[in-house]
């Protein structure tokens, strides 16, 4: 007896990927934006990314 597809595969995790952009407010980064994509939360991302603690980002939406 054969399987079925769903019996084969694994589930698929719950994913809801995010495409974000910000700025860096300094002279090297004037007029750039970066750009990225996550399955996150975006504010925590970019918190990791700029090496602002939690709760400290600034939400220009």
């Amino acid at each position: 007896m054969s399987k079925t597809i769903e019996e084969i595969l694994a589930p698929k995790p719950e994913a809801r990927p995010r495409i974000y952009a910000y700025s860096i407010a300094d002279a090297a980064h004037k007029g750039l934006l970066k750009v990225g994509q996550t399955t996150r939360d975006v504010k925590q991302r970019v918190a990791e990314q700029v090496g602002e603690p939690k709760g400290e980002t600034r939400d220009t939406a």
